[in-house]
């Protein structure tokens, strides 16, 4: 249910929403039609402070790191990789800049070896830097983003080591990483991984978000079959008192003030002697019930494709063509499985471009062929968002 109105909060706004701004939109929604119940929010538990004494995390790390690995992730040949460059087709660079990006991730991995231990053993405090982010902003000229994100895969490959394995061999890039890292495990690492190889970035992030809303405490969340809709998986509730939580929680990053007004919003919607689970159920359906009755537009497609373009890897909520696979110059028809939703940029630069070409049944049946060239296989080719041929 969560999922779900935070895709119609995105379709209301015709923008891409951050989950915190649209739970905003939500809570301001709720609150316009129920004034705020005068109840505080209950205060959360906090775990004690861990140990700050860095004579306790250094024998979680071995003395001697793999030099050897430093020195092979650099290969000889990426120097040359540039010449001609000026007058290489599009085709060619990509596959120059792949084999870059290749190179550059086996140093990512090792760079985040080198700041696990680093920042572990809090040596940047030893410099005179105030934080890890001033240490690799002014010292290593990266942002604390990146880094924060090569540590946690750090972290995250020694629980899954068939992550990491991926990772390092350059067989899954780091954002597809970071995509699975909430749901990844031991048990359950293998099948992630070889989703991660099997579907558009875009495709892997909606399975992600789907496995985390139907997960149970402390189970294995594995993916969802391939090629399964992702509509919200069915749960069910128990009963609690009013000072019981269910085991499941609500996490998403916004400014103090956004999370303050979402709380308001739930505590207006919680009757008396409900949990505050129900309160944050029965506004989501009051919110639902109040966008589901002001559609933004009447054509059909645009809500079947979730308000989305439905080119393989594109995420764009605005500008929506409805665009008909077989062209009615050829004798396509208007029925909803000759038509599918795509960006204007995709419609009128790719498809009427010659740049990419699509056909089958909408909406689960569309190979989509992307980097179209003459007398050449295209650039690649997919059914859905799920690839069926590799790279050319």
């Amino acid at each position: 249910m969560w999922r779900d109105t935070v895709e119609l909060a995105r379709r209301m706004a015709g923008t891409e929403l951050t989950v915190g701004q649209a739970a905003e939109a939500i809570a301001a929604e709720g609150l316009s039609g129920r004034p705020a119940a005068p109840d505080p929010w209950p205060a959360l538990w906090r775990p004690a402070a861990e140990p700050t004494d860095p004579d306790e995390t250094h024998a979680a790390f071995p003395p001697a790191l793999d030099w050897a690995a430093v020195r092979e992730a650099i290969p000889m040949d990426v120097e040359r990789l540039a010449d001609g460059c000026e007058t290489a087709d599009p085709f060619v660079l990509d596959a120059r800049l792949r084999r870059v990006v290749g190179a550059r991730q086996r140093i990512d991995w090792q760079m985040g070896r080198l700041l696990r231990v680093f920042l572990d053993r809090r040596l940047c405090r030893l410099m005179g830097f105030r934080s890890a982010a001033h240490y690799a902003t002014e010292r290593l000229g990266c942002s604390a983003r990146k880094v924060g994100a090569l540590v946690t895969l750090e972290r995250k490959s020694w629980q899954a080591p068939a992550l990491g394995d991926a990772y390092r061999a350059g067989e899954v890039s780091w954002v597809r990483a970071l995509a699975v890292l909430p749901v990844v495990g031991e048990q359950t690492a293998a099948a992630w991984v070889a989703r991660a190889q099997e579907v558009t970035v875009r495709r892997l992030v909606d399975e992600v978000e789907w496995a985390l809303a139907g997960r149970l405490p402390c189970e294995p969340v594995p993916p969802p079959p391939a090629g399964a809709s992702l509509a919200g998986p069915e749960r069910q509730m128990g009963a609690h008192g009013e000072d019981e939580w269910p085991e499941a929680g609500l996490a998403f990053t916004a400014p103090a003030s956004v999370v303050a007004l979402f709380q308001t919003a739930i505590l207006a919607f919680r009757g008396p002697g409900q949990a505050h689970w129900q309160g944050l159920e029965a506004l989501l359906d009051h919110v639902t019930t109040e966008w589901a009755g002001q559609p933004r537009h009447r054509d059909p497609v645009f809500a079947r494709d979730g308000w989305r373009c439905a080119v393989p890897g594109c995420t764009s909520r605005r500008n929506l063509h409805d665009h008909h696979l077989l062209f009615r110059s050829r004798g396509g028809d208007n029925g909803r499985e000759n038509r599918i939703t795509v960006c204007a940029a995709h419609h009128l630069h790719g498809i009427h471009a010659g740049r990419v070409r699509a056909w089958g049944v909408a909406p689960d049946d569309v190979t989509w062929e992307l980097g179209v060239r003459q007398g050449r296989e295209p650039l690649l080719r997919l059914r859905g968002d799920r690839y069926v041929s590799p790279a050319a």
